[in-house]
């Protein structure tokens, strides 16, 4: 071989490993989101699942991730066994490492034992049962609060804000806890009757029921059989606007309602409601605490999402919405950057290796997971519920005071008549 050609096939094959890792390097890195995209979940999932739309669009605008391109696979997990069957289809047949979602706990369990059983990374943005953080997963990971915390801040609501208010002793008062029957639902009512009786409170019982019932009028009459002054409500979304307009039918009145999240923080739940949703308590993370609780960083961020959250949906985001965006902003952006691919070994290194201060999410979160022998491992421990309130038909954040934007008002809550 003359030495000329030689250097020609140097040359040659050099530029065909280039031209290889330039093409490599335009490839979309791609993960899978499950949310419930139809069924009785499809608005809450949608929602969710817009937000974490949003945060892919803010990071490929700004190049990708190492100069891939982020790619989102979707999965309608409307039930938990579509939900098994979709978490198949994309690690078997998408041969997706990372998958996302799911909103509902329901639904987690089903795709993330798939997930976990493949050796792939399930990266949960809403599901809130204790349950899923328990099952001592090596690759499950939560960025949000859990469920018993949830249920604990609607009993601490109920005697640091609404008894005060009504001028009694948590002995003197009643509390009910109802409750949709999944394990989401029993996660949040049990943590929350738990709390209700270790402050005192007089609990006439907590009751469960389908979210898929129709008729709910036996649920209400026992909070007149009851006595209940304070009620907490564990509901998703058709079943927690039933139980109000129920409530009004029969007139059953009561001091003070507790939500737990699901519905209860949509814009939908006022215009299902009109003027008597003011007064309403929930409970869960909110996409409008307290600027000064975030960091400067934090509050640009959030204006830039719901700015561009309005233009793709027509609304202001929710929690909701906003949930979906700050988990997914998180993965790309903190853990799958920082690992460099989507190999579940080098995620998981970087998951467990983050450690994000609070205020620094646009909720007001920090991220810190739990590792491996804790008791509930892959839970993020810097996340935390809050307490808000419908007012003038908008919710604002009265609790707890590092992150409140005004103090709660219409207590009692007025009769039917009245509202």
């Amino acid at each position: 071989m003359t030495r000329s050609t030689a250097s020609f096939s140097l040359f040659a094959a050099a530029c065909f490993v280039v031209g290889v890792t330039g093409a490599a390097a335009q490839e979309p890195l791609r993960i899978g989101a499950l949310y419930p995209l139809s069924g009785p979940l499809a608005l809450l999932g949608n929602e969710n699942m817009e937000g974490a739309r949003v945060a892919v669009e803010m990071i490929n605008e700004k190049g990708g991730i190492n100069g891939r391109k982020v790619e989102i696979v979707t999965g309608d997990a409307s039930t938990p066994d579509k939900a098994q069957s979709e978490a198949e289809r994309l690690a078997s047949l998408e041969k997706l490492e990372v998958i996302t979602g799911t909103y509902s706990s329901g639904l987690s369990y089903a795709a993330s034992q798939v997930v976990e059983r493949r050796g792939g990374i399930y990266w949960e943005t809403g599901g809130i049962a204790d349950g899923l953080t328990k099952r001592g997963f090596k690759n499950f990971f939560r960025v949000p609060f859990t469920a018993s915390q949830n249920g604990q801040l609607a009993a601490t609501v109920a005697k640091d804000v609404i008894a005060p208010k009504l001028g009694k002793k948590p002995s003197e008062l009643t509390v009910l806890v109802i409750h949709e029957d999944s394990d989401y639902g029993t996660s949040v009512a049990s943590a929350a009757e738990e709390k209700a009786k270790a402050d005192g409170f007089k609990v006439a019982g907590r009751l469960p029921y389908k979210a898929s019932s129709t008729d709910l009028s036996p649920l209400v009459l026992r909070m007149r059989a009851g006595s209940a002054d304070i009620v907490i409500a564990s509901s998703y979304a058709n079943d927690a606007l039933l139980i109000q307009r129920q409530m009004k039918q029969l007139n059953v009145n009561v001091g003070a309602y507790i939500g737990t999240g699901g519905i209860h923080g949509l814009p939908s739940y006022a215009e299902g409601l009109g003027n008597a949703v003011n007064g309403i308590f929930n409970t869960e993370g909110s996409a409008n605490v307290n600027p000064d609780a975030l960091s400067e960083e934090s509050r640009a961020l959030l204006a830039e999402f719901r700015k561009r959250f309005e233009a793709k949906v027509g609304k202001t985001p929710s929690y909701v919405g906003t949930q979906g965006f700050v988990g997914t902003h998180a993965l790309l952006s903190e853990v799958i950057a920082k690992a460099g691919s989507t190999e579940p070994a080098k995620v998981r290194a970087a998951a467990l290796a983050l450690d994000i201060p609070e205020g620094k999410t646009v909720l007001g979160w920090g991220i810190k997971f739990a590792p491996e022998g804790d008791a509930m491992p892959g839970q993020n421990q810097r996340s935390f519920p809050v307490a808000q309130q419908w007012q003038d038909g908008k919710l604002v954040v009265i609790s707890p005071d590092k992150v409140k934007t005004t103090d709660a008002t219409n207590i009692p809550l007025p009769a039917w008549s009245n509202r």
